[in-house]
């Protein structure tokens, strides 16, 4: 699964980066802010496949992370080229955050019941 996972990323990031370089309308901010929304989704999915957190909660970050993902990446596509007052950067940026404290809270709770 893990494998499977390098693999898809890695042609969606070339695809992306190809799709980039080749349509002049897709602005330069859009293609890297996918790029890196690939490349974190794709690290964290890969962190999870690969993890020995319980099965619970491999589950449900394998569904969620996929589907604020899509969200993300939506966000990336229509942001406009310019930082100041972005609002769909500001969204997805937001949720890769959310993304990165879902994996914190489940490697947690993975550390804190093995001391018990």
């Amino acid at each position: 699964m893990s494998k499977l996972i390098l693999i898809i990323g890695s042609l969606l990031l070339f695809i992306n980066t190809l799709f980039g370089l080749i349509i002049s309308s897709y602005l330069s901010l859009n293609w890297v802010g996918v790029n890196i929304v690939f490349l974190i989704n794709i690290l964290l999915l890969y962190k999870i496949s690969t993890s020995q957190m319980n099965n619970g909660f491999k589950v449900s970050l394998s569904y969620i992370f996929p589907f604020l993902g899509i969200i993300s990446t939506i966000l990336a596509v229509l942001s406009p080229d310019k930082f100041k007052d972005n609002y769909c950067l500001i969204g997805y940026v937001f949720i890769l955050f959310i993304e990165a404290i879902f994996y914190l809270i489940a490697v947690n709770l993975k550390l804190t019941t093995n001391k018990k």
